[in-house]
């Protein structure tokens, strides 16, 4: 079946190398993203199944540009609210400006856009988010990232729960460590800032980060083949080996050698 799926943060990451995965297998995507030039590329890859939309969503005016692209009687669309921001920096030096920054992005804004969509989500809709293990356990340095996210969390649990009479469900994922932008921002982060960079640098250095398209492979899977009450049940975790068996191929995801920094280790995409 042809679902029309809206995944915010296409230009890079994980965003893009889920929509080209979805688009690869004829789905619909609307790539949501800031960067003009990805956006465009994605479609040329893919025109007859990604159309792109140039947003900030931060901002009310742009997120009306996507429910504008959809057809006014489109309803059961897919939403992957993946956009999202994760800046390290200790409380003693953390600017209300820092954490204002990391609550819009990284809740206020796909707790709204899901809001606008609700006409179209109805009738079997899913809205998948993506989270990180920061958000159930903490680490030095993190806790505008790890509380905007485990806010988001929540409000996957409130929706369930208020939305459940409208056919739409709502699941978390934890897409673990992967070779993305903010990775690599991260571990170029001083030492003063981020005492904890070091963790960050041994994931590079030991080849543990996982490729953005292993995680498309399990998010698509999680959206697509799970039932309601798997998908919405709890947080999903790429590390947990009992799902690899439907998506992964045998050693495609890497071993965590720490397992002392676990709170780390389902962190950050």
């Amino acid at each position: 079946m042809r679902r029309t799926i809206i995944i915010t943060g296409a230009t890079s990451g994980i965003g893009n190398a889920l929509a080209k995965w979805l688009a690869k297998y004829g789905h619909l995507v609307i790539a949501v993203g800031r960067n003009e030039k990805a956006l465009e590329e994605l479609t040329r890859l893919y025109p007859a199944n990604i159309k792109a939309i140039i947003c900030d969503l931060t901002k009310d005016e742009d997120r009306t540009k996507i429910t504008n692209s959809l057809p006014a009687d489109l309803d059961g669309v897919y939403l992957v609210s993946n956009a999202g921001i994760a800046v390290p920096g200790l409380l003693a030096n953390l600017t209300e400006e820092e954490w204002d920054r990391h609550y819009l992005i990284n809740t206020k804004a796909p707790v709204f856009l899901t809001k606008l969509l609700l006409p179209h989500l109805k009738n079997g809709g899913r809205v998948l988010n993506i989270s990180t293990g920061l958000a159930h356990s903490s680490l030095p340095g993190f806790s505008a990232y790890g509380v905007s996210k485990a806010a988001l969390y929540m409000m996957k649990e409130f929706c369930n729960t208020e939305l459940h009479d409208q056919n739409i469900t709502f699941g978390s994922a934890m897409p673990g460590i992967v070779d993305t932008p903010i990775q690599e921002h991260i571990r170029s982060t001083s030492i003063a800032e981020f005492p904890a960079v070091g963790l960050f640098k041994g994931f590079k250095q030991r080849d543990e980060l996982l490729a953005p398209v292993t995680v498309a492979k399990f998010l698509a899977w999680l959206l697509l083949e799970t039932d309601k009450k798997e998908f919405s049940n709890g947080e999903w975790d790429i590390y947990n080996m009992s799902h690899h068996q439907y998506w992964a191929e045998i050693g495609e995801i890497k071993p965590r050698h720490n397992q002392n920094a676990d709170n780390a280790k389902s962190a950050l995409k």
